[in-house]
Order: C-alpha cells, then sequence, then structure tokens
C-alpha cells in the first residue's frame, strides 16, 4: 500500500516570533484567521478550488459576499458599537444606503490591493452586478468612498505607468520617440520617464517649433504629456479612500479578533455557506468584553502598525536598520514599562486568552525584539536589563520566558564575564549564569522547548567551573536520542539543487519523490505507510480529542463556522482544559483509544466534519490500526505534547509513517538525501517520539552507482 500520498503539513515558518494563522469562519457568514504565535495552520485548511465553486448561478457569490461584510458590520455595530465614533457611525450609515450593486462593488474592491489604483476595464464582476458602470461612478460621485484618477491625483508617474501593460508601453515609447522600446516593463518605464523627465513640450506648425501651453496658460512639460497619453490608454481609474477603509479595517478587526480578510478567506465560507464544508456543532457566544474601551482598541491597533513596521525591517534584513530599529523601539519601551504596572492590578484577573487583544501583549513581543536590537548593537547592559524587565512579569508572553533565560545568560557570561575581565571577575558571571539558566528549568513557566538548551549550558558552565562531578547536574534526557540509520538507493533524474526538490523514478518507471521512493522501498520489506509528514498522528490527535477541542470555553467560540476554538493555538489551551485533558490521558492510557476514534468516526465522518488536524482522507481501519501499534502509552506521551506544545509542535514531525499491523510495530522516518541535516525541531520530535517508545529511523536516500 502507498498510502494516500503527500498530505500538507504544519511547520513553523519562524521559531522566532511567528504571526501565524489558524483559520475560522464567523458567524453568520464570515471566515476569519487567528493570529497565533508560533503557529501555522495551512494544512489544516481543506484547500479551496475553484472547481467546487458553482457559477451557473449568475450574481449569486456577489451577494454572499456582500452578506459577509454586511454580516460582521451588523454584528459589530450591534453588540460593540461604543468602540466606534460618532463620525465612524455615520459613515457605516451612508454605505448602508448605497445600493446592491455599489456595495457589491465596493467590497471586492475592498478585498483587493489597498491604496492603489484599479483600472475600470479590468473589473469582472458583470455576473454579479447588474450595471457595473454605474455602480463605480455612484461610488466615485459619493466623494466619500472612492476618488478617480485625474491629473491632480496622479502624482506618482511610476504607478501611472505599472497600469499599463507591455504593449501599451511600447506604444507610448513610439510616441514620445523613446529609444528601443524593448526590455522588460520596469526598464521600458525608466526609459520614458527619462526621456519626459524636466522637458517642455514642443509643437511642429508652420512657424517653427513652439512652446504648448495648458489651458491656465502654463508650459506643458513632457512629463505631464507622458501622464495624459498614459491616462487615455488606461481608461477610468478608481481607487477606494483611506479613510473609510481604516475604518472598515477596523470593524473587521473588531468582528474577526484578527487582521486577514482576503477573497480566498471568504471563498471558504461560501462552501461552507453551500454546505460544502460543514463545521461542529457548538455553543456560539459572541464576547464584547475583547475590547473593553475605544481607546483600548487604538492604542491595540497602534501597536499593530508598530508590529508590522518592525517586522518588515527583520524580514528585509535587520543589519542595516539596526539604529533606526533602536530609535523606533525606545519609546516602545518606555510605554511598556509604564503599562506593565498599570495593567498588573487592571488585567490581574482577567482570562488569559483575552490578554492577547492589549496593546501591552503586541508591546511586549516588540520589547522582546527591542532587547535583540541592543544585542546587535553591542548594548550588552541594556539589552541585559530588558531582559530582567520582560522575566520579571508574568503576564504576557509566557512562552518564551526560557528563550529570555538562555539569552540573559548567555549576556552574563560571555560579555559581562568575558576574557577582558580577570579570573575572580569572570568566575562569578559564570555562576551569575549559572544560577539564571537554574532558574530557567525551575520557572513552571519555561517551555519544554527550552529545557534541552538550558541544560546543555548548565553543563556547559559547570565544566568552565570546575564543579565537582559529585556537585553537578544530572540531565540524562539531555543526551538527545539518536534515531536507528537506513539507506535506500534508487534512480534519481535531476540534479541536487539548494531549495528544491530533487525526482526520483520508482519500480514502475513513473517519476516520484525521494520520500515516495523510500515508502516503496519500506513496503518492499512488509511497511504498511504513509508520506504525510504526521498528519496521520496529528489526524488520531484530533479524533481522541475532537471533545475537548469543542468544549463550550467562554471567548473562544464567537462564531458558528470554526474548525477550532480561537484559544487552540496558544498557552491557553491547555491551561483552561486540563481536568478535562488529563482525564482524556487517563482513559487512553487505559486502552480506550479505539472506542474514543470510533465514536467520532461515527458521529461525524458523514458530514465531514472540519477539525484542526483532522483529515478525513484516512481510512478509518488505517487511522485504527496506526493508533494500535503506536500504543497506548506512546499516543498519551505524544498527546500530551501536543495539547500542551501544539503551536510549537506542529511542524518537524519525520515524514513517513509505517506500521506492522501482525507484529503491532509502529515507526517514523525521517527521508533525507545527501548534505541535509535534521533541523533542532526535527531532533526534539526524534527525541519524543523515541521517548515514547515508538521506533524512528533516519532514511538516507541515495542515487544507485
Amino acid at each position: 500500500m502507498s498510502g494516500i500520498g503527500r498530505l500538507p503539513s504544519v511547520s513553523a515558518v519562524d521559531n522566532e516570533d511567528a504571526q501565524d494563522s489558524l483559520e475560522m469562519t464567523p458567524a453568520p457568514s464570515i471566515t476569519a484567521w487567528l493570529d497565533a504565535e508560533s503557529f501555522t495552520a495551512e494544512n489544516e485548511d481543506v484547500h479551496v478550488k475553484d472547481t467546487e465553486m458553482d457559477d451557473s448561478i449568475p450574481g449569486r457569490y456577489g451577494y454572499l459576499y456582500l452578506d459577509s461584510f454586511m454580516g460582521a458590520l451588523d454584528v459589530v455595530l450591534k453588540l460593540e458599537s461604543h468602540l466606534f465614533s460618532k463620525s465612524e457611525l455615520d459613515l457605516f450609515d451612508k454605505f448602508q444606503s448605497l445600493s446592491d450593486d455599489c456595495k457589491k462593488l465596493y467590497v471586492r474592491l475592498f478585498m483587493r490591493r489597498r491604496n492603489h489604483w484599479l483600472r475600470v476595464s479590468s473589473f469582472d464582476y458583470y455576473t454579479e452586478i447588474a450595471d457595473l458602470t454605474h455602480s463605480w461612478q455612484s461610488l466615485v460621485s459619493s466623494t466619500v468612498f472612492a476618488e478617480q484618477l485625474d491629473l491632480g491625483s496622479a502624482a506618482d508617474t511610476d504607478e501611472v505607468l505599472s497600469l499599463l501593460g507591455i504593449e501599451e508601453l511600447k506604444l507610448l515609447s513610439k510616441q514620445f520617440n523613446c529609444s528601443g522600446a524593448k526590455g522588460t516593463k520596469r526598464e521600458m518605464m525608466e526609459r520614458l520617464k527619462m526621456q519626459t523627465d524636466g522637458q517642455t513640450y514642443l509643437s511642429l506648425s508652420s512657424r517653427g517649433l513652439s512652446l504648448v501651453y495648458d489651458s491656465s496658460g502654463k508650459k506643458m512639460y513632457k512629463s505631464v504629456k507622458l501622464l495624459r497619453k498614459s491616462m487615455e490608454l488606461l481608461g477610468p481609474c478608481i481607487k477606494l479612500r483611506p479613510e473609510p477603509l481604516a475604518v472598515f479595517d477596523r470593524v473587521h478587526l473588531v468582528f474577526y479578533r484578527a487582521r486577514s480578510f482576503d477573497e480566498s478567506s471568504l471563498r471558504k465560507l461560501i462552501l461552507a455557506r453551500i454546505s460544502k464544508r460543514n463545521f461542529p456543532s457548538y455553543f456560539v457566544l459572541r464576547s464584547s468584553e475583547v475590547f473593553r474601551t475605544r481607546d483600548e482598541l487604538l492604542a491595540y491597533e497602534e501597536a499593530l502598525k508598530v508590529q508590522d513596521e518592525v517586522d518588515q525591517a527583520f524580514e528585509h534584513g535587520l543589519t542595516p536598520l539596526l539604529e533606526q530599529m533602536y530609535e523606533r523601539l525606545l519609546p516602545v519601551y518606555g510605554i511598556w514599562q509604564i503599562a506593565i504596572k498599570q495593567d498588573r492590578q487592571l488585567n490581574s484577573e482577567r482570562d488569559h486568552y483575552l490578554k492577547r487583544f492589549t496593546a501591552t501583549y503586541v508591546h511586549t513581543r516588540l520589547v522582546h525584539k527591542y532587547a535583540f536590537v541592543l544585542s546587535r548593537l553591542g548594548r550588552y547592559q541594556d539589552s541585559y536589563d530588558v531582559y530582567s524587565a520582560l522575566l520579571a512579569q508574568d503576564m504576557y508572553r509566557q512562552g518564551k520566558r526560557g528563550d529570555w533565560y538562555q539569552r540573559k545568560s548567555l549576556i552574563e557570561n560571555r560579555y559581562f564575564g568575558g576574557v577582558d575581565k580577570d579570573e575572580r571577575e569572570r568566575k562569578a558571571w559564570k555562576r551569575k549564569a549559572l544560577e539564571t539558566c537554574e532558574r530557567g528549568l525551575q520557572d513552571p513557566r519555561t517551555h519544554l522547548k527550552y529545557h534541552y538548551d538550558l541544560a546543555k549550558r548548565i553543563m556547559r558552565l559547570e565544566r568552565e567551573l570546575r564543579v565537582l562531578p559529585r556537585e553537578r547536574h544530572v540531565f540524562d534526557h539531555v543526551a538527545l536520542k539518536e534515531p536507528t540509520k537506513r539507506t535506500f538507493y534508487g534512480k534519481r533524474i535531476s540534479d541536487v539543487v539548494v531549495g528544491r526538490k530533487s525526482i526520483w523514478l520508482n519500480d514502475e518507471q513513473e517519476q516520484c519523490s525521494v520520500e515516495e521512493m523510500c515508502l516503496a522501498n519500506y513496503e518492499k520489506l512488509g511497511w504498511r505507510g504513509y508520506h504525510t509528514e504526521g498528519g496521520i498522528l496529528k489526524t488520531i490527535f484530533a479524533y481522541l480529542f475532537f471533545d475537548i477541542i469543542f468544549l463550550p470555553v467562554p471567548f473562544v467560540f464567537e462564531t458558528e463556522f470554526q474548525n477550532a476554538p480561537l484559544d487552540f493555538a496558544t498557552d491557553a489551551f491547555y491551561l483552561t482544559r486540563a481536568s478535562e485533558i488529563n482525564h482524556c490521558l487517563a482513559e487512553i492510557e487505559n486502552g480506550r483509544t479505539a472506542e474514543l476514534i470510533r465514536a467520532v468516526y461515527e458521529r461525524e465522518q458523514a458530514r465531514q466534519t472540519e477539525c484542526v488536524g483532522l483529515d478525513w482522507r484516512f481510512e478509518i481501519q488505517d487511522v485504527l490500526e496506526a493508533a494500535e501499534c503506536i500504543g497506548n502509552s506512546a499516543l498519551s506521551v505524544l498527546c500530551r505534547v501536543f495539547c500542551e506544545e501544539y503551536q510549537h509542535r506542529g511542524g518537524g514531525l519525520p515524514d513517513l509513517f509505517l506500521w506492522k499491523y501482525d507484529e503491532k510495530r509502529a515507526m517514523f522516518a525521517e527521508v533525507k538525501s545527501e548534505n541535509d541535516r535534521l533541523s533542532d525541531t526535527q531532533r526534539l520530535w526524534v527525541d519524543v517520539l523515541i521517548g515514547a517508545g515508538v521506533e524512528v529511523e533516519l532514511c538516507a536516500g541515495l542515487e544507485e552507482g
């Protein structure tokens, strides 16, 4: 059996501070995405295909898109209108007074590129909007929601030229005698701008060349002529005005408890609305306690803007921007210090999950980055003080405490106790660094994934301090368990290229991946298996904890179309349900695994109910056999890891899952070609699996000969 092929997998895109997403769909008709720390749920979504959308009914989806938009607005105005000013409420009234066609067009444009001119000729909404021309003209004539491109608003020649196609740019180049109407679009635009920049426009008459003046008597420059000619080719272009955009973004921030809203997410909504996707039955309770005041909302919104700016700098290479980031984050640190003192009283009794929707939570993340910037600038004392301040508070981002202990210890050992210090001072700082690591391991809020590095650092410091062997810490678990190694040989038909998957041939001379080649070789050895990168294990977890995932917990089910609670990808998930989770783990240990899986399968399979991690493509018999071969004790351990650390453990699971039912054996195999190495996340998963009693192999796929 070759299984179902490769299934998409969860992977941590940024172990430092990823802003990842968990798919949700709000009631009555919205798809939402939850900002979640260190977690991505790309594989949790059943990918939407255009073939699933039935376009046979003209205008059908235009109304569904509008219905979703208006649904969010109606719910927010009903429950949380206190978060909006009078002018914003007046804006909503004006929007609701527009015709349905105008509103449908606005929603479509709202989901497209923001702050860019859009060619009316590119609009393809004729099946949804009866009179498209009247609709865009009405939006423009309202002067509130949209504006039309003219010479007064076309300040950026680049933006106007970028709207043109290659053939249109070639035509312009000929009209302006621009040499070489070839090359890339960018090259043609640059040549046109150079040709017209700063030059007056001349015309040829019977009296020779003369200057051309516009209607106001001013000299006309070629650059203006270029804009006019470009706009003639473009036809009407419109852009949504920024002020209403910002207000509607605020509506969706309040409604979604997240910021992502686009056509792709609404397509998922439509599939749910037309019953092509089904969600579990649970108690929906919309809360008005997430943002208690307008000031809280505005502060949170502003913090998110700063976060976007900083994240963009980190994404595009921080080194040249270190001083700029220091200046940007310094005032954030001051605001954060004041807020921490105030929040200790204001938010001490607030639900742990709701604290994520405060400016201070976002600022805590920014302060973490600020400490990193300080270290890169060589300001180690300042960085040390920031890490100490982060550790002194226990309300926000508890999952990062292990990292803060590590970095604080590193500064104490390497920089405060560096080679420029005398022997006595170096030893004193090494002892201080050792104490910091010990506190990190003793702190119950330190995430398990940091225990390994903290323990390694303790052992190294004890060796450097020449602590007597009998007085040293003993960490039997520190030496990560190593997988068994195996090699399979096959025929590769593509060269090894960094970042690109190699192509191999299977026994039927068909192209396949190296994982599929190794899977076929395992099958020759009597194993059955799947290439799922942990998909079957997450499916087993979803079956076993389905009812716990959808327990009626406050604040986490505000919508009727969710595949998981809003706190699923946070540390609040385990903290809130510890009693029920521990009871379920005990039942797994006591041999009720198959019973729990069958109960959920029989109840939900007919509807193919959406649940995070649950893939209905796995045959139930394979799921039951896999669970039995893994064993109750091992499953209990692995499920506890998911409950406590799903956001950190979503990625890194081995490529292949294999089992021999007659021998009651299960095995995971990570496939690597030459020059590949296990990542830290993969090594930790290997250690967890072997520690739970599950076989793991590191399988090398090599070319024959």
